[in-house]
């Protein structure tokens, strides 16, 4: 897996005043058209049309939600700068960009999260926890808890706090008894329960399960990032087995594209034992 975003190429500044220019000119056609229909269905109010009168405002409505979730996948997609790119300075600076500039501080606390996942894999997993500690929402139920919770889990982890890094993992599972039996929500949360918890059990209890598990989480994987974490994963596992060839066979196939510096750091670790 070595695809490129559609950032790569940008320089993090450039990033940034592209993301805004978009912003501003998407607003600014939500407002318009949000005008409009606001004027037409006065018309129809005049024109005694009521059934036209709340059509145009459910447009308003639809328009509103419209803008929000189009501004939202524009911001998903900066990820892709560290999940395709594995560029962790980049990603930092694109959202520091992006917070420097949020005066309202609307997304202060999904930036803080970002941020935090862009230092942990920078190989910076204490700043990423000393931002992590300043996460705040309104909602104890917002369901970005789960991403700070998960990304508090893996910085707790690298620097050897096995007891907050488990606090972390039962306030992440507190959200699973919330959700429906069936529900998308439950099954993401099991999905990152099972695979936080074989990343971190010893590598001496690893067995064939959880060889399986690493291999469906990289042939699933969504983006680099994740496909090279579980590479990474099986490479050691295949070390602790005996497997050394194989454990070659993979990091180098890792190291034929861009990595992180704490994948980079993990890979010469493990290539020192093979």
């Amino acid at each position: 897996m070595n695809t490129r975003s559609c950032y790569f190429g940008q320089t993090a500044q450039q990033v940034v005043a592209d993301y805004f220019a978009w912003l501003r000119k998407t607003r600014a056609l939500a407002i318009a058209a949000a005008v409009v229909l606001g004027v037409v269905a006065i018309v129809f109010v005049f024109l005694g049309c009521m059934i036209a009168y709340f059509i145009c405002l459910a447009a308003i409505l639809a328009t509103a939600w419209l803008l929000r979730s189009k501004i939202g996948r524009r911001f998903r997609s900066l990820l892709d700068i560290l999940g395709s790119d594995c560029d962790a300075e980049k990603y930092r600076e694109v959202i520091e960009g992006v917070a420097q500039r949020d005066t309202k501080r609307r997304s202060m606390g999904v930036c803080l999260i970002e941020l935090a996942l862009a230092h942990y894999h920078a190989g910076r997993p204490i700043d990423a926890l000393q931002l992590l500690s300043q996460v705040s929402f309104k909602s104890p139920k917002n369901i970005l808890w789960i991403r700070a919770f998960n990304v508090e889990a893996i910085a707790r982890n690298a620097v050897g706090d096995f007891a907050g890094r488990d606090a972390a993992l039962e306030r992440i599972a507190a959200f699973r008894t919330g959700t429906g039996i069936n529900s998308a929500k439950r099954a993401v949360i099991d999905d990152i329960l099972l695979g936080l918890n074989v990343q971190f059990r010893p590598v001496q209890q690893w067995g064939p399960a959880d060889l399986d598990c690493m291999r469906k989480n990289a042939a699933l994987a969504d983006s680099r990032l994740t496909w090279i974490s579980w590479k990474i994963c099986e490479a050691e596992y295949q070390l602790a087995h005996g497997g050394v060839q194989e454990a070659a066979s993979l990091l180098d196939e890792v190291v034929e594209g861009p990595v992180t510096p704490r994948a980079a750091a993990n890979i010469e670790r493990l290539r020192a034992l093979v």
